[in-house]
């Protein structure tokens, strides 16, 4: 179809656009998850706002919960903040209250599909109950399962690559950190062994469901060929 290569283009960051139209060979598994980071090129200085909406990409394990804390300037999303290390879902939600929604921040929370059934709590409610139910009452924004790992680290490199999305490393230094320091597995996958996945995932989810990769769909017609 003829606007084939521009959905190509569009969907993809460029070392697949490499490899899908050029031919080149482009080794995708080695080096960093996300290669399309810079510390200075996606360097924020954005600090939160009072009372502005949060976006928070989240990720659920036991004693290493993380959370991206995102505001929205002019289209671009801004990590602002970030929550390491916590110790459950009920720790994290309880957080999130006290240092954000108590102060007038409208909490729409990005998290793992997984929360629908996982207790990260130890406990009998899922994530997703904690997080929605009294006192916090957040917002979630979630579908029925994650994307694809790769679709999700494709959407990342992405924007990053687009200049739509920046990281403060003064106020998410491990976020930052992370980006920079996450490789691939012998198996190809982002490593989940060196401790930056947590973060990076929290990161993510929410990049991945609002700018989602969108696979070109090509038409054969069939009937025409007999």
């Amino acid at each position: 179809p003829d606007d084939y290569i521009p959905s190509l283009v569009e969907a993809y960051p460029k070392e697949l656009i490499n490899a899908y139209l050029l031919g080149q060979f482009v080794n995708l598994r080695s080096g960093t998850v996300y290669r399309n980071f810079d510390r200075i090129r996606n360097n924020s200085t954005e600090k939160i706002k009072p009372k502005e909406t949060l976006m928070v990409g989240m990720d659920f394990n036991i004693q290493h919960m993380a959370a991206t804390i995102y505001g929205i300037r002019d289209s671009h999303w801004h990590g602002l903040a970030e929550l390491s290390d916590i110790f459950d879902t009920p720790d994290m939600a309880r957080i999130l209250k006290e240092r954000y929604k108590d102060k007038g921040h409208r909490i729409v929370i990005y998290p793992d599909a997984s929360g629908a059934s996982g207790h990260s709590s130890n406990a009998s409610l899922s994530d997703f109950v904690v997080l929605q139910q009294f006192p916090y009452n957040f917002e979630l924004r979630v579908d029925h399962s994650n994307p694809a790992v790769k679709d999700r680290v494709a959407s990342v490199n992405r924007q990053f690559e687009r200049h739509q999305l920046f990281i403060n490393s003064r106020t998410c230094p491990k976020t930052a950190d992370c980006l920079e320091k996450q490789t691939y597995d012998k198996n190809g996958e982002p490593d989940k062994k060196s401790g930056f996945d947590h973060q990076n995932d929290a990161t993510g989810y929410p990049i991945a469901r609002e700018f989602p990769i969108v696979r070109p769909v090509t038409q054969l017609n069939v009937a025409g060929m007999i």
